[in-house]
């Protein structure tokens, strides 16, 4: 048995296939494996343990690098770095140890949803590492386990 890594829904909401965030930037589009969240809520929490590995300037994403040495990215909406941190919040540093549930941002969505789209993708940005992913599109509460990840 290989090992796994589980994410949880770092704040409730929908999920929908990363595709269609790409299908939205056109020629910018997102690398890596992952999903978005169409968020609920303004609280995001940690989807892994780990340690953050980048805080964005403008406020607006957090890696973090679990156990495993998968790295997740987790970028608050779509287009909002022309925000420059305006609407956003952070609770973590680089170098800071989290756990799942983990308060990490806060997104002001209704000051975004007026010059930017909410859609928050999740990204594993080291997909090498990916043997295979088995997302539950249902999952909808924070907190609740959305994805297995099977690592090579």
């Amino acid at each position: 048995m290989g090992t796994k890594c589980e994410l949880y829904m770092p704040v409730a909401g929908e999920i929908i296939p990363l595709e269609e965030a790409n299908s939205y930037l056109k020629d910018d589009m997102l690398g890596g494996t992952g999903v978005c969240i169409i968020p609920d809520g303004d609280l995001f929490c940690a989807p892994v343990s780990g340690e953050v590995v980048l805080v964005s300037e403008n406020l607006n994403a957090v890696a973090i690098s679990t156990k495993e040495h998968l790295t997740i990215l987790i970028h608050l909406g779509l287009d909002t770095a022309k925000l420059e941190g305006r609407g956003f919040a952070t609770y973590v540093k680089t170098g800071d140890q989290v756990s799942v549930g983990d308060k990490l941002l806060y997104m002001d969505r209704d000051y975004v949803e007026l010059t930017a789209k909410i859609t928050t993708p999740i990204i594993i940005t080291t997909p090498e590492k990916v043997k295979h992913l088995d997302i539950n599109y249902k999952a909808s509460g924070a907190f609740v386990k959305f994805a297995e990840i099977s690592l090579s």
